[in-house]
């Protein structure tokens, strides 16, 4: 094996183990594994992830450029919380990036689009009628995921997956066997996935608009209701 070889190797061993905690450790933040406020520290990270200092590190610099984490220097990163003002923007952001999607899609739409959002829309009203609200609510992230890559816009698709991770917190310390939001979602998606089928596309984007709505004051309901946590790790 040459030595250029080797250290391919080596390189590409340490990508991996950097983009593998990066990943786990985004995963565990936006699944509340770490509540808001908890206080996270390299040594301990380490243990937990059995990996050097190093991916780590790089992981927590990624994770707070996303947003996800605050570094305080001399103490670690500190798991972000989220106000009222925070599910108002985001929300009317994704709702912003939802609507300029299905703006680029008019013209555009064809049956494999329509076959691709309906097998969605299917899968999404079997598992909420099967009481998987879980997995329901996972096909409501593909629905809407598919919306923004038909587009075909990387920079759409790239600042909508940044918005998606923050949205995905608002979830996490929510209850997640709400199955009356998972029905009344599925109805919202059934009008919007009717609507773009007609090729009324106004009628989509208010049916957007409505969900958004109803998702911004839920998340509003729920963070004016629930209690704050802090640890430390």
């Amino acid at each position: 094996m040459s030595d250029n070889h080797k250290l391919e190797i080596l390189q590409e061993s340490a990508e991996s183990k950097q983009q593998l905690a990066y990943q786990q450790l985004r995963n565990d933040i936006l699944n509340n594994i770490y509540p808001e406020g908890t206080v996270l520290t390299e040594r301990k990270l380490c243990e937990i992830y059995s990996v050097s200092r190093s991916p780590i590190r790089n992981a927590l610099q990624q994770l707070t450029h996303e947003g996800l984490l605050s570094l305080i220097p001399g103490k670690g990163a500190t798991v972000v919380g989220f106000s009222i003002e925070d599910i108002l923007e985001v929300y009317d952001l994704i709702e912003m990036m939802q609507l300029h999607a299905l703006q680029a899609l008019e013209g555009h739409i064809d049956e494999a689009f329509l076959l691709g959002l309906t097998e969605l829309l299917s899968h999404m009203q079997q598992t909420s009628q099967a009481g998987d609200i879980a997995a329901s609510t996972k096909w409501d992230q593909q629905f809407h995921h598919f919306l923004i890559t038909a587009a075909g816009s990387r920079r759409l698709a790239s600042m909508y997956e940044q918005l998606h991770m923050q949205s995905i917190r608002f979830m996490a310390t929510s209850a997640k066997d709400d199955a009356a939001l998972a029905a009344r979602s599925c109805q919202e998606h059934a009008q919007i996935c009717a609507c773009i089928q007609a090729g009324d596309l106004a009628g989509a984007g208010h049916g957007l608009r409505e969900h958004y709505r109803n998702i911004r004051q839920y998340y509003i309901d729920r963070l004016i209701h629930r209690g704050s946590g802090y640890s430390s790790l």
